[in-house]
């Protein structure tokens, strides 16, 4: 894993990241019930985190979702002077948060993303997410190829 930096990519944003990856996860392995998983970032980004998982946990429509999420969006905005790190983040929970619940494919999203992850996110993704992923998914986005030559003691598969 080399360092490599879009210009956007930030710890809080590679945080959001890994806790979508973690969140599909664990929705793989049980379902809806071990959600939320644990979120440690900083507000407003951790906030808007919580309010998006509530509202995938709830199964709100997508209209209604994208309604509350758009206006607390609007809020955040016009409340304080936000960032682009954090407008980047808000819009991330945003998109991340409606394609898992609404999408058939929500790992294509996610991936599509890559070149926005940091450091800590390309880890994660190589380490613990990719080999994770179901067989399927892997050989349809080319998975296996991009792991395979990652020695197996450094794999965390148990680490979400």
């Amino acid at each position: 894993m080399g360092t490599r930096s879009s210009g956007y990519d930030t710890e809080t944003l590679d945080g959001v990241l890994c806790y979508f990856m973690r969140t599909i996860l664990h929705l793989q392995e049980s379902g809806i019930e071990n959600l939320p998983v644990e979120n440690d970032l900083r507000e407003p980004v951790r906030s808007y985190l919580d309010l998006a998982m509530d509202l995938l946990i709830n199964g709100q429509p997508y209209e209604i979702s994208q309604l509350i999420l758009e206006s607390e969006y609007d809020v955040l905005l016009h409340h304080g002077k936000a960032d682009i790190e954090t407008v980047m983040c808000l819009r991330m929970i945003k998109e991340l948060s409606c394609h898992i619940r609404f999408d058939k494919d929500y790992y294509g999203y996610l991936l599509s993303t890559w070149n926005l992850w940091g450091n800590r996110a390309l880890g994660y993704a190589a380490w613990t997410f990719y080999p994770n992923l179901p067989a399927p998914v892997r050989e349809k986005y080319g998975i296996d190829e991009m792991i395979k030559d990652i020695p197996r003691e450094m794999l965390r598969l148990d680490d979400f």
